[in-house]
């Protein structure tokens, strides 16, 4: 396995856990909102804040690791080979 295969699979792993957080987050703040209390001091903007920071951040970053591990942005890894195995 390439270390650009390794490369692509480690950030996919990141991307879907902060899409879980965001997920999380925005959960927590539909809560509060509804009237639940969640704790003291919770702050259901500053929660959906940045939950949308995540929704955001998470697939451009896991783009920029494609382009990346797949050698459209040189870096001096080997990239993943697409097509037949050789």
């Amino acid at each position: 396995m390439s270390s650009g295969a390794l490369l692509l699979g480690g950030v996919t792993l990141v991307a879907l856990g902060d899409i879980a957080i965001a997920l999380y987050f925005r959960g927590l703040a539909d809560k509060v909102e509804s009237g639940e209390v969640v704790r003291e001091g919770f702050d259901p903007a500053g929660m959906r804040k940045v939950a949308l920071m995540l929704f955001v951040a998470a697939p451009l970053m896991w783009l920029a690791g494609a382009l990346v591990s797949l050698g459209v942005i040189p870096t001096g890894l080997d990239s993943v080979q697409l097509g037949a195995a050789r």
